[in-house]
């Protein structure tokens, strides 16, 4: 019997989540964006079921790209970091990879290499101070880019900031820097827009957008979920009561002795640890479900086990029980506020222990 934490995630939803993406930007092609293992999703899985209808894939780095390629990924696939050694530029051209370039050293280990890549995004710093060449240099880099030879098509990208705060004024900055910078080099394409920027902000026609987070049904904004703005989400992460006990009122519950029973009532065990990638910093009262009732944490978090209560006392408690702990009508958005964090940062920490399940829709793969 394997341990019973489950990732189910639904490949249909990240599909129209990509075309949702689409649809509100018309005018541009769309990366789908499969970093850090689809943000937790699995990215082998994850880029098989859309390689036939995406524009394009972008990853953080060349072993990504690599194991995309290596399952029978066909698509083109960008780095987003660009190469980390000049021996790189030979392995984007052996598998037909696209790359970002922001600085001076990856643009002459690529001349040096004689590699030939069909597409190359500058990186321009707009703001974010991070990456990137500022608007004095950037044309300088694309004249060199364009006359070595070795380039097919020359595109101008930057990162925002602050895309995910509607009353900050620096993506507005951002955009008239970045215009600023393209007007001085002319006919190019851009690509500027992430998922916060597709769904709220004014970005250039044509070119490229970015979407990562919202692919996977997960909010870029705090405070609102995901299913709020139009997304599907697309995992459920669940596991099972292992254990129950009778509490009385004033019993002390798990490390530190942190939970104090207010009255007496059932504490469940459940199958779920820091270890799995379930948030440690999670405080008593974060939400989830069992059996479609709701439920909250009681006890701090273990590595490889958390204590529930039900919120309604009365409600029967059993081991075998399933408990959603995020997904469904237990957003991940909340959960994360709960923990003191963000949607992104709870389902890319996913480790491997969860059992994975893939279904497209309401059919399992």
């Amino acid at each position: 019997m394997a341990r019973p934490l489950t990732a189910t995630v639904d490949l249909e939803a990240i599909l129209q989540n990509y075309r949702y993406a689409k649809k509100l930007q018309p005018t541009c092609k769309a990366f789908a964006v499969v970093k850090s293992n689809a943000y937790g999703h699995g990215a082998v899985e994850v880029s098989r079921y859309l390689d036939k209808e995406v524009d394009a894939f972008a990853v953080a780095a060349i072993e990504e790209a690599i194991a995309l390629r290596e399952a029978g990924v066909v698509s083109p696939i960008l780095l987003l970091e660009g190469v980390f050694e000049g021996d790189e530029w030979a392995l984007c051209e052996q598998y037909g990879f696209w790359s970002a370039l922001e600085n001076a050293q990856q643009l002459d280990e690529l001349q040096a290499s004689r590699a030939k890549i069909e597409k190359i995004f500058l990186k321009l710093d707009s703001g974010m101070h991070r990456l990137g060449v500022d608007k004095e240099t950037a044309p300088a880099f694309v004249a060199a880019l364009k006359g070595c030879g070795q380039v097919g098509e020359v595109v101008l990208m930057t990162h925002f900031a602050c895309a995910d705060d509607l009353s900050d004024l620096t993506t507005m900055q951002q955009l008239a820097y970045f215009e600023q910078a393209r007007q001085s080099i002319g006919d190019i394409e851009a690509s500027v827009a992430n998922s916060a920027a597709i769904m709220k902000w004014s970005v250039p026609e044509g070119g490229w957008i970015r979407p990562g987070i919202m692919l996977y049904g997960i909010s870029p904004f705090a405070e609102v979920s995901g299913r709020s703005i139009g997304l599907r989400p697309a995992m459920t992460l669940s596991s099972k009561v292992i254990s129950t006990r009778k509490l009385k009122q004033g019993d002390r519950v798990g490390y530190g002795l942190g939970y104090v029973a207010a009255e007496d009532h059932i504490l469940a065990t459940v199958a779920v640890g820091y270890g799995d990638g379930y948030p440690r910093h999670a405080v008593n009262g974060t939400p989830l479900q069992i059996n479609g009732e709701a439920a909250c944490l009681a006890g701090r978090v273990s590595m490889d086990m958390i204590t529930v209560r039900m919120q309604n006392v009365a409600s029967e408690l059993a081991m075998g029980q399933e408990v959603v702990l995020w997904g469904g009508d237990v957003p991940v958005e909340e959960v994360a506020d709960y923990a003191g964090t963000i949607g992104y940062e709870l389902v890319t920490r996913m480790t491997a222990r969860p059992h994975y399940r893939y279904t497209r829709g309401e059919n399992a793969q």
